[in-house]
C-alpha cells in the first residue's frame, strides 16, 4: 500500500534534508543545537558526578531532540512522521522548560526543590501527558494546504506551562542570588541572564508565530540559546563556574567553529540577514578571542617572570639554608661541651663530692641539672637535624632483637612513669617472628625513648602502653606507643612530623618541646627502611605512634 503523501514535494533525505526548508531554519537550529550540546558536554565531562552537570546535559539533549524534530516537521511530507514528531516535540518543549528550572535551582541552592514544588510541577505536566493522544494535541492535518492545525493543548503548554516554568526560574533564582558568596553570585548572574533570555525569546517567538501563523518568526527565538551558551562559557572562563579550568581561547574557538559550520547551510546569496548575523556573532567572538589570547599571553609572561624570580630566590635560600645548617652544627658543638661540664659538676655536687649540701641548695642544683639535661637534648636535636639535612647521619645497621630492647626500655622508664602517676606497660603480640630486625640499634633505642617520653609528657593521667607486634605484608615488626593523653586533631597529624611543628593543644601540657623530636625520629626510621605513623580519634582521646622496622 502506497504511503499517504502529506505535501506535493519530494520526500526529505534522511528525514530532515529538503530543498523546501528555508536556510534560516537550518542555520538557526544548527547554531542553537551546537551551542547547547557543546557547552553542556564541556560541563558534564569535567564534572560527570554532579547533579547540576547531569541536568545541564539533559537540558541540551532535550533541546537537541526538539530542534531535530522541528527540522523534520519542516522537511517531511509524510503524515505519519508528522504525527510522531509533533507528539514527541509537544512533550519535549515543556520538559525543556522544566529541566531549565531544575538546572538553575540546583545550581543556585545546591539542592533539589522541596517536595511541594515537585508536586506542583508534576500536576502541571500531567494534563499534557494525559491529553497527548487526543485531538486536543494535533487537531487536523490538511493535505490540500500542506499544513497541520494545532489543538488547544498547544495553547496550554505554550502560554501556561512555559510561562509557569519561566516564572519559577526567575522567582526562585533571583530570590536567592543576593545571598550567595561573591564569586558564585557573579557566575549565577551571568547564567541567570542567559537562561532567562533563552526561555523568554523561545516562548515569545512561539507565541507570536502562533498568533500570526508565521512560523518563520519562531526561528529567531532559537538564537537565545547561543546567547545562553556564550554567557555560560564566559562564566566558566572568568569565574571557573562548575569548577572547570579551561582557557578562554579554547571555548571561543569552538564557538567560531560552530558559526562557520552553520554558514555552510546558507546557499542563497540573498540571505543577507543570515550573513550579517554570522558576521556580527563572529566579530563578537573574535573580539573576546583576541582579548582572551592577549590576557593569557600576558599571564604567561608574568608567570615566566615570577618563575625566574622564584628560581633565583630558591637558589639564594638553598645557600642560606646551608649556611644556617653549618652555623647550627658549629654552635651546637660549641654548646655541648660546656653543658656536659655543667651536668657533670652538678651531679658531683649532689652526690656530696664537695661536701654536704644544704637541702635548699640541693633543690636548686637539681633544677640546674634538669634544665641542663633538657638543653643538652635540644642541642642534640639541632645537631641531628643538621646531620640529616646535610646527609651526614651515619647508621650502623645490624640484626638485633627489638622485642628485648623494648622490654628493657619500658622497665627503665617505669619508675619515672610511676613518679608522674602513670601506668607504663609492655605487651608482646608477636606471632610470626621473634622480633629480630635489621636497623641501627642505637638509633632505634633513641627513637623508642623519644616516643615513650613524648607519650608520658602529653598524658596527664591514665596509661601508656607499648605493644610489639608483626605483619607479614610487608614483613615488619611494629612498636606501637599508645597513650590516653591529649590526643590530636586528625587533620594535623601529618604536620606533626614537620620541623618545629607541635599540636595546637601541646603547650597546655608541656611548654619545653622544640617540635624536632618526631621529625628526627621519622627521618631516622625512614633512612633505616622503616617509618613512623600516628593515629588519633581526636583531641582528648589519646594517640598512638607506631614505629615499623624491616624484618
Amino acid at each position: 500500500m502506497d504511503p499517504i503523501i502529506y505535501c506535493a514535494f519530494d520526500p526529505a533525505k534522511y528525514l530532515f534534508i529538503s530543498p523546501e526548508v528555508s536556510p534560516l531554519i537550518y542555520y538557526s537550529h544548527l547554531i542553537a543545537g551546537f551551542a547547547a550540546l557543546s557547552i553542556s558536554l564541556l560541563v558534564y565531562l569535567h564534572n560527570p558526578k554532579l547533579l547540576v552537570s547531569k541536568l545541564f546535559l539533559a537540558f541540551a539533549v532535550v533541546f537537541g531532540t526538539w530542534t531535530f524534530l522541528d527540522v523534520i516537521l519542516w522537511a517531511t511530507n509524510d503524515p505519519g512522521i508528522v504525527m510522531f514528531a509533533w507528539s514527541v516535540q509537544v512533550l519535549a518543549e515543556p520538559a525543556l522548560f522544566a529541566i531549565a528550572f531544575y538546572l538553575f535551582y540546583v545550581f543556585i541552592y545546591k539542592a533539589i526543590p522541596p517536595l511541594w514544588l515537585n508536586i506542583v510541577i508534576f500536576a502541571a505536566l500531567l494534563p499534557l501527558v494525559a491529553l497527548l493522544p487526543t485531538s486536543l494535541n494535533l487537531e487536523a492535518v490538511s493535505l490540500a494546504e500542506c499544513e497541520s492545525k494545532e489543538g488547544l493543548l498547544a495553547l496550554y503548554y505554550t502560554y501556561i506551562l512555559n510561562g509557569l516554568f519561566t516564572a519559577l526560574t526567575v522567582w526562585f533564582g533571583f530570590k536567592q542570588i543576593g545571598s550567595l558568596e561573591a564569586n558564585h553570585k557573579r557566575s549565577a548572574k551571568f547564567i541567570a541572564v542567559g537562561l532567562v533570555t533563552f526561555l523568554l525569546s523561545f516562548t515569545v517567538a512561539n507565541m507570536i508565530s502562533s498568533i500570526t501563523d508565521n512560523w518563520n518568526i519562531s526561528q529567531y527565538g532559537l538564537f537565545g540559546m547561543p546567547v545562553f551558551a556564550g554567557l555560560v562559557a564566559y562564566s566558566i572562563v572568568q569565574f571557573r563556574t562548575f569548577t572547570i579550568h579551561i582557557a578562554g581561547a579554547q571555548v571561543l574557538v569552538v564557538a567560531l567553529f560552530g558559526l562557520v559550520a552553520a554558514s555552510f547551510f546558507v546557499k542563497e546569496a540573498q540571505r543577507e540577514m543570515i550573513a550579517f548575523g554570522t558576521l556580527f556573532l563572529t566579530a563578537i567572538v573574535g573580539y573576546f578571542l583576541v582579548k582572551g589570547v592577549k590576557k593569557e599571553f600576558e599571564q604567561k609572561l608574568e608567570l615566566e617572570r615570577l618563575a625566574a624570580q622564584l628560581d633565583k630566590a630558591n637558589k639564594r635560600l638553598k645557600v642560606l639554608d646551608k649556611m644556617k645548617s653549618e652555623f647550627v652544627s658549629i654552635a651546637s658543638h660549641q654548646l655541648r661541651s660546656p653543658l656536659t661540664s655543667i651536668r657533670g659538676y652538678a651531679s658531683m655536687i649532689l652526690e656530696g663530692s664537695y661536701g654536704k649540701v644544704p637541702k635548699k641548695v640541693g633543690e636548686a642544683i637539681e633544677r640546674i641539672a634538669e634544665s641542663t639535661r633538657l638543653m643538652t637534648m635540644s642541642v642534640e636535636d639541632y645537631l641531628n637535624v643538621s646531620r640529616i639535612q646535610a646527609g651526614n647521619m651515619k647508621y650502623e645497621i645490624s640484626r638485633f632483637n627489638v622485642n628485648e630492647m623494648v622490654e628493657k626500655v619500658v622497665d627503665g622508664l617505669r619508675r619515672e612513669a610511676m613518679h608522674e602517676g602513670l601506668l607504663l606497660s609492655y605487651e608482646n603480640k608477636l606471632k610470626n617472628s621473634d622480633g629480630t630486625v635489621k636497623a641501627d640499634e642505637g638509633k632505634v633505642n633513641q627513637i623508642l625513648h623519644n616516643l615513650i617520653d613524648n607519650a608520658m609528657k602529653y598524658t596527664e593521667k591514665g596509661a601508656v602502653t607499648v605493644i610489639v607486634s608483626d605483619s607479614t605484608k610487608p614483613k615488619r615488626v611494629n612498636i606501637s606507643v599508645k597513650d590516653t593523653g591529649i590526643g590530636m586533631d586528625p587533620e594535623t597529624i601529618d604536620d606533626m612530623f614537620e620541623k618545629f611543628e607541635r599540636a595546637d593543644n601541646a603547650n597546655s601540657v608541656n611548654v619545653s618541646g622544640t617540635g624536632l623530636g618526631l621529625y628526627i625520629a621519622r627521618k631516622m626510621s625512614q633512612d633505616m627502611g622503616g617509618d613512623i605513623t600516628a593515629t588519633s580519634e581526636g583531641e582528648g582521646k589519646g594517640s598512638t605512634f607506631t614505629l615499623s622496622l624491616p624484618v
